[in-house]
């Protein structure tokens, strides 16, 4: 084999040798590299005494000048920065005091949104409940608690409209309500008096308020019909509470809240005054409400409260900090309005407040800038050795550089790249054995070939006319040079090299892809045909029917798409085996392609389904004389495996462009038609037709589907743990349907659950589901001593058809279940519209099963029939539960269920839960579980009895919470 390098005379014949020495192409290769100097013996590399040492004294004092004057700007820059921190730091703590200031009135303000709030609850109580007695108005309270919530709130009253000549009546019957002192004060009143009858909690400081008249007061007379007149919250301005009088004065103001008569909500002043019945008062202290929002907690800002602007405040109502004899740094002042009141808040930074700004910043700079001066200075004479040292190197490089061209010798030769060298006279100069490799000839039998005259493909030769004019040239050819030569897919880049100096030349890279071709056809084919038939698949016919629809926009002529599904197909398959299947298949693809015309298309689309693109029609009728064609194809019997049987199909057709305009509308009208077919007897085909609308279609689709589902077990069931919130322990579980489609994977029920009320299909997927579900908690019941109850949601129409009790009692007696293990979930909505539910339900409590009301709020919300319905539990939605970290009154509603629930001795459950702020807001809401992502998604019945075991291995203490899985 030659060397690496060209002998220097080679231009044509071996034996022919130059009396001139030409320049080698790998030599000048290299030479074009800038960073690459040129191994010239004749520049020898530069010694001490050539450097001239007379030169360096004048340099170093150079060197020393450069580093002072970069000392003393690295100064000037390091004041600069300084100066500019410390106004910034100053801009920045005035900035983070306004937000902090912004942030402490926004919680006192919302503190008192959510004060006025209380009242506007206990007076929705009130409306709902119109003759609520003082025991549930006191349990009502009691379940608010307010001194842990709510502080500077004393209790919350109601004060009742009364006649003066009514007033015996009433201080009898509070007298035998168990207030044996009571009493109407003052005695003096006038025409009219609203007296508090109800005082909760029942201490004895609220307990001392009732029978007072709240119009025989000018302050709270004034607020008392401002909020009767109004139908908002009306405030009073700060004042001495009666329970106080005697006591040490405590600044507090009173909340109204106007009730009227049969929960009404009258539009006018008139209405509101002729309905008034009373109004819901909440007294609270201004220095608890206070401390709850500038408390010991807040020590960088104090805060001084007064009533009403600055300027015409007398005294402050409350002071976070005693008075500073220093002056605060930064100050300011926010108004705060609610109701018909304004308030006035002084803000001061205190010294704390200066602990949190970026005061280091500063010094912080400037020491920086110091250090970086000093280290720039060193640097400097440091680089003045280095710059002495780097002449001492580059003679060392010279020698290495000398190293490196024998390495790219070596690596022209080992490349696996085929590489040849061709001159401006298109001969090749030179090659690497990879590139005589991909010829197929030596490689002596190479060099000197002009590569241009020996060209196989007339492309590569135009291509290497392309290169030596200067353009680079990518192209692939089946053959390269040498007619007879090595035959095979080849990629082939040209690339020019000029150099000033050097004639040029022509770089040729050499890649045999004939393997990659040909594993790419084979990618391809299995790509687009059917790997058991052999005909194209859903890819191809897709591709097809798209060339078809061009042609026919055209010619004005119409293609039909002919869906074809083998009638009763699974039975073979059930009974005589899938090889024996895929057999009648194959058998039923020979004969539909041998029966078509050359221009139609055959193609499976998978399982028993066939596809035929007829195009070039002319009319519906040519479409229907193929499909009778096909009937009559498969008509014959089938000889398989000694077996003789016969397949009929069902066709559906759809034309091209009457039914649809793309390939895959036109599959999907023909498969609606097929269905069709199907229904009507089987054996026969029919044409999609307009009235069947898009809507049917997909609904036909996804009823056909979901039927199939049910029959092949395409559902599933998951469960999702609902968990304690106290004590993070599991104390229920809720079972979820699922549809994992095959084709189109996992199918929510919002999607398939319509379509199965409006089609029936609930019935037999609730029967299905509750069936499975009981056989599941016998399982864990037997495995793991299972204890707590799961939830099965049930339809409107398994109320409706009056069996749902019956059917319930026989799935638990076939498990061998009593009841308790069963709960049923029932929506707002079903109780509503079904009257014989109360019925229902009563038989499903005798049977043991829990109730639970689903989606609690959503719906109608009607209170009364909370009451009439034996219900167990009430499940918040999770719309309200995604509101919760909304600021302002976000919770006002979960709240109230809560509250509700409590009351009414119901268990509630927050669905939807998905952040951990979400659980501390339920937490302080006292909601007593909660399910949702943030413990678990909804996950098989064999993820979930590891954490269903340990709690009961454990007593019912469950451990920390611990996500399940991502299962959806």
């Amino acid at each position: 084999m030659p060397g690496p390098a060209m002998p220097s005379g080679r231009t044509g014949c071996r034996d022919t040798a130059p009396p001139t020495r030409k320049a080698d192409p790998l030599i000048m290769l290299r030479s074009t590299r800038p960073d690459l100097p040129a191994s010239d013996p004749a520049v020898p590399e530069l010694g001490t005494s050539e450097r001239g040492d007379g030169v360096a004294e004048p340099s170093r004092r150079f060197d020393g000048r450069l580093a002072l004057l970069a000392l003393l700007a690295c100064l000037l820059l390091t004041v600069l920065a300084w100066r500019e921190t410390t106004q910034t730091v100053q801009d920045d703590a005035e900035g983070h005091f306004t937000v902090r200031v912004t942030e402490l009135h926004q919680r006192l303000e919302n503190h008192i949104q959510t004060y006025v709030q209380v009242a506007r609850s206990a007076a929705a109580l009130y409306t709902a409940f119109p003759d609520v007695q003082r025991a549930e108005w006191n349990r009502f309270v009691d379940g608010l608690a307010l001194s842990e919530r709510y502080p500077g709130i004393q209790g919350i009253a109601f004060a009742r409209r009364v006649d003066p000549s009514n007033a015996a009546a009433v201080t009898g019957a509070a007298r035998a309500d168990g207030i044996g002192h009571f009493r109407i004060w003052p005695d003096a009143g006038g025409p009219e008096r609203v007296v508090n009858l109800y005082a909760a909690p029942a201490t004895e400081t609220n307990l001392r308020a009732l029978g007072y008249d709240m119009l025989s007061e000018p302050i709270r007379r004034t607020a008392v019909e401002q909020a009767r007149d109004s139908g908002e919250p009306s405030i009073t301005r700060a004042i001495q509470l009666k329970i106080d009088e005697g006591n040490s004065p405590s600044p507090a103001f009173i909340v109204f809240q106007a009730v009227y008569r049969d929960g009404q909500q009258p539009r006018s002043v008139e209405e509101r005054r002729a309905t008034f019945v009373g109004v819901v008062l909440t007294p609270i202290r201004i220095v608890p409400l206070a401390n709850a929002v500038f408390g010991p907690g807040v020590t960088d800002v104090a805060a001084t409260l007064y009533e009403g602007r600055l300027a015409d405040a007398d005294f402050p109502l409350y002071r976070s900090r005693a008075p500073s004899p220093e002056k605060p740094d930064l100050v300011a002042e926010r108004e705060l309005t609610f109701g018909n009141r304004v308030w006035t808040v002084r803000y001061e930074s205190r010294p704390g407040f200066a602990l949190e700004t970026e005061s280091w910043k500063p010094p912080l700079v400037l020491a920086v800038g110091l250090t970086l001066s000093a280290f720039l200075t060193t640097l400097l004479w440091a680089l003045t050795a280095t710059r002495r040292r780097a002449l001492e190197i580059a003679g060392q490089i010279t020698a290495s550089l000398r190293r490196r061209e024998a390495e790219l010798d070596q690596l022209f030769n080992e490349a696996p790249l085929g590489i040849a060298l061709i001159g401006e006279d298109a001969k090749l100069l030179d090659c690497n054995p990879a590139f005589a490799r991909a010829v197929g000839a030596p490689r002596d039998g190479l060099i000197g070939l002009d590569a241009k005259l020996r060209a196989q493909d007339p492309a590569l030769a135009a291509a290497i006319d392309a290169a030596i004019g200067g353009e680079s040239v990518r192209l692939e050819v089946d053959q390269l040079l040498l007619a007879g030569g090595r035959h095979s897919h080849f990629t082939v880049h040209l690339q020019p090299v000029a150099t000033p100096d050097d004639p040029p030349f022509v770089m040729a890279f050499v890649e045999d892809i004939g393997d990659k071709r040909r594993a790419e056809q084979h990618i391809h084919y299995l790509a687009h045909y059917d790997a058991l038939t052999g005909l194209p698949n859903r890819v191809l016919l897709f591709d097809r029917i798209g060339q078809a629809a061009k042609q026919a926009r055209r010619d004005g002529t119409k293609v039909a798409v002919l869906f074809i599904d083998l009638d009763r197909f699974k039975v073979i398959n059930d009974s005589l085996g899938h090889s024996f299947g895929d057999e009648v298949l194959r058998s039923v693809a020979r004969r539909l392609h041998g029966g078509l015309r050359d221009s139609d298309t055959v193609g499976r689309l998978g399982g028993d389904e066939f596809l035929i693109v007829a195009p070039q029609l002319h009319q519906a009728a040519d479409a229907a004389a193929v499909a009778e064609k096909v009937l009559l194809q498969l008509s014959s019997p089938f000889a398989v495996g000694g077996q003789s049987f016969v397949v009929s199909p069902s066709i559906g057709i759809s034309l091209f462009p009457d039914d649809a305009e793309d390939a895959e509308g036109l599959i999907r009208c023909a498969d609606i038609a097929m269905y069709n077919a199907k229904d009507g007897g089987r054996n026969a085909y029919r044409f999609v037709t307009r009235e069947m609308g898009a809507r049917s279609r997909e609904r036909l689709d996804l009823e056909a589907a979901l039927r199939r589902a049910l029959h092949n077990g395409e559902l599933f069931i998951v469960y999702q743990p609902q968990v304690r919130i106290s004590d993070d322990q599991v104390v229920g579980v809720e079972a979820l349907v699922r549809w994992r489609h095959p084709e189109a994977g996992l199918i929510m029920p919002n999607r398939f659950l319509p379509i199965a009320e409006e089609t029936g299909l609930v019935q037999g997927i609730g029967d299905w589901v509750l069936n499975e579900v009981c056989q599941q908690i016998r399982r864990w019941k037997d495995h793991i001593g299972l204890s707590i109850p799961v939830a099965v949601n049930i339809s409107g129409q398994q109320f409706r058809d009056g069996q749902l009790p019956a059917k319930v009692a026989a799935a638990l007696d076939s498990n061998g279940l009593d009841g308790r293990e069963l709960e049923i979930e029932v929506t707002e909505g079903t109780l509503i519209d079904d009257i014989p539910a109360v019925s229902t339900l009563r038989a499903l409590k005798e049977r043991g099963c829990l109730i639970a009301l689903d989606d609690f709020g959503t719906g109608y919300s009607s209170l009364s029939y909370l009451h009439r319905f034996p219900i167990d539990k009430l499940k918040i939605d999770r719309s309200f539960i995604h509101d919760l970290e909304q600021a302002g009154v976000g919770d006002s509603i979960p709240r109230a269920i809560v509250g509700l629930g409590r009351s009414l001795g119901l268990s509630v459950v927050a669905e939807g839960v998905e952040t951990e702020v979400q659980l501390q807001l339920l937490r302080s809401l006292k909601c007593e579980s909660f399910q949702g992502y943030l413990f678990s998604r909804p996950v098989p019945a064999e993820e979930l009895e590891p954490v269903l075991a340990v709690r009961a291995a454990r007593g019912g203490h469950h451990p920390a919470r611990v996500p399940l899985s991502t299962s959806p």
